[in-house]
């Protein structure tokens, strides 16, 4: 069954067949016959019209239990087809008892997502009792969805992680950040004996269980199964490591694109990583730099010299191109701290760190639900960078029960917005209770500006680290929240103070200084690479913002939140208390 989302329907109780309640774990049986075969071939196809038709044909020539059978597949076309009234009507010439296999768990989720609308979670969760096996591969995620939901109304928060655990193993690239977060906010709020009972429960191979094993870790608490690191496989001709962890490689390559249209952003990573470099007196690493280039030919050249010279760890390389390249190549038994993000998750032993305007949307997300701000008005431009980062605060509102109530598109120039905004909260089905910019610096001004006379004048405001760079001369945006580095706003001694280093180095300066601080932390990764896979609670204060590593085997960055007072950021208050335990520069 695909992933679909319906206006919430009353439901006819006496066309829920709840007397069927305690669903048996059924086998799934093929379609059998040259017509059914076709009807689902449609299906498969998006003819979900032309499906439901055949279906429907099938099913007023055949006779009981085909007939039933037929009528539980039409509905399922039907309402893939957007035809809520047909599929229910459909349903309804449909014999439970007399069902078997898939047609018998489609009748039952079908039922159950019609109870969920409803507000009738607690009597859907018996028609979702079936064993993961017994579920068609298809209707998969969307049984794993309503079974979400359903545990979420009653309350259970255990069986909701495991839900979105198993809705995670499926979940674009992009989304996996924020569902992962989301899964380790439930498990944080479950207390110590629940959590130890349930997570004893789970085999080690459940999707779960990784999330459950480093909570668990975290407080000190037993594990029931191991939880397995594939870093120290990887990082096993190392060096010995220091006694907090620290165990840098003694050969490292740096695959940075030092020609290329990407010369200059290297360069500023280059300088970062190397004044982490001389800075750290622990002991000495032999770094060796490789040109990457700045497309996949070369990075792929790059990381089989770096092989070839005996290298223990590869960083880099830094464009999206060349990590997937790298990662794709298949031969990374060596442990590679990519600079960028593949488009898929990085092999096991490997880590990937960027400064992405998704991270960004999803550290808008918790500072705005830490505030409990969950419903939000966001005015945002068509650029990539900027819409990536309102995805990433759309998925990870509704991860926590939030979403955008209202968008309002700006162009490259912001016309009179104040008709716009009204007509936009007067189509909302909720107030906005927060403002988010996503704009850039040279529009945040006047977009603000046109805020104060609407019914958002009030309303807190966010924006994206951009705004940063909207000028200095109005107060017009003080006030203002965004997610900063924390080197900027003098609050990490991973690198010397900015007005210092800025004297020193250009690539500490201007645009470039968050590449710089990027490369000082990748540094700083380097020598926890082994410590962050296999300590959930060591974190890195680093330049950029504090890293740690997620039960994905993610890196996660925290970063540090500033606002503008006189058109300068300074530190906002600490509005979301924050627990880290473990720490390091």
């Amino acid at each position: 069954m695909r992933s679909r989302s319906l206006p919430l329907l009353l439901v006819p109780l006496l066309l829920i067949p709840l007397l069927m309640a305690g669903c048996a774990t059924v086998a799934t049986l093929p379609v059998a016959g040259p017509q059914e075969q076709t009807a689902q071939d449609l299906l498969d196809q998006g003819k979900f019209r032309e499906s439901a038709i055949a279906w429907q044909a099938i099913a007023v020539s055949a006779r009981s239990p085909m007939r039933d059978r037929a009528f539980a597949h039409a509905a399922e076309a039907w309402l893939d087809a957007g035809d809520p009234t047909a599929a229910r009507q459909a349903l309804a010439q449909s014999n439970r008892r007399k069902l078997t296999g898939e047609a018998a768990v489609l009748h039952d989720l079908l039922n159950a997502q019609w109870l969920i609308e409803a507000g009738h979670d607690r009597e859907a969760l018996p028609l979702l009792g079936q064993a993961q096996s017994s579920v068609p591969e298809r209707q998969r995620l969307h049984w794993h969805r309503l079974r979400a939901s359903a545990f979420e109304s009653v309350g259970q928060t255990f069986d909701v992680a495991g839900e979105r655990a198993w809705i995670l193993s499926s979940a674009k690239p992009h989304e996996r950040s924020a569902g992962a977060r989301n899964i380790e906010r439930l498990l944080a709020g479950i207390n110590d004996s629940e959590l130890s009972q349930r997570s004893a429960a789970l085999a080690a191979e459940t999707p779960l269980y990784p999330f459950a094993a480093r909570e668990l870790r975290k407080r000190g608490l037993p594990l029931p199964h191991p939880l397995v690191s594939s870093a120290s496989a990887q990082t096993r001709d190392f060096p010995p490591a220091d006694d907090n962890g620290y165990r840098p490689p003694a050969r490292l390559a740096v695959l940075l694109p030092t020609s290329g249209p990407l010369a200059a952003a290297a360069a500023g990573v280059r300088d970062g990583l190397l004044a982490g470099y001389y800075a750290d007196a622990r002991r000495r690493t032999r770094l060796r730099f490789y040109d990457s280039g700045g497309n996949a030919e070369g990075a792929r050249a790059a990381m089989k010299k770096a092989r070839a010279d005996g290298a223990q760890m590869i960083v880099g390389p830094l464009a999206r191109d060349e990590v997937t390249a790298v990662f794709a190549a298949g031969d990374t038994d060596l442990p590679v701290l990519a600079l960028n993000r593949p488009q898929d998750a990085p092999p096991a032993g490997s880590l990937s760190f960027a400064l992405l305007p998704d991270d960004e949307g999803l550290a808008l997300a918790d500072r705005l639900a830490a505030r409990g701000l969950l419903n939000v008005a966001v005015f945002v431009q068509s650029d990539d960078n900027d819409q990536r980062t309102i995805s990433a605060l759309r998925e990870g509102l509704r991860l926590r029960g939030g979403e955008i109530v209202a968008e309002i598109a700006v162009g490259e120039t912001s016309a009179d917005l104040g008709g716009r905004i009204t007509d936009t909260l007067a189509k909302a089905h909720l107030a906005p209770v927060a403002v988010v910019f996503a704009v850039k610096p040279t529009l945040a001004l006047q977009v603000a500006a046109q805020t104060r006379s609407s019914a958002l004048a009030a309303l807190p405001r966010l924006a994206t680290s951009s705004i940063a760079n909207a000028g200095k001369s109005s107060n017009e945006l003080d006030g203002i929240e965004f997610p900063e580095l924390p080197w900027l706003l003098d609050q990490s001694d991973a690198l010397p103070a900015i007005d210092t280093l800025s004297h020193i180095l250009p690539s500490a300066r201007g645009a470039a200084q968050r590449l710089f601080a990027f490369g000082r932390d990748a540094w700083s990764l380097v020598g926890y690479f082994e410590r962050l896979q296999s300590d959930p609670a060591f974190v890195i204060h680093g330049a950029t913002g504090t890293l740690r590593m997620d039960s994905l085997g993610a890196l996660q960055r925290e970063p540090a939140w500033a606002e503008l007072s006189g058109g300068r950021p300074r530190p906002a208050p600490n509005r979301a208390a924050r627990d880290d335990a473990g720490n390091a520069h």
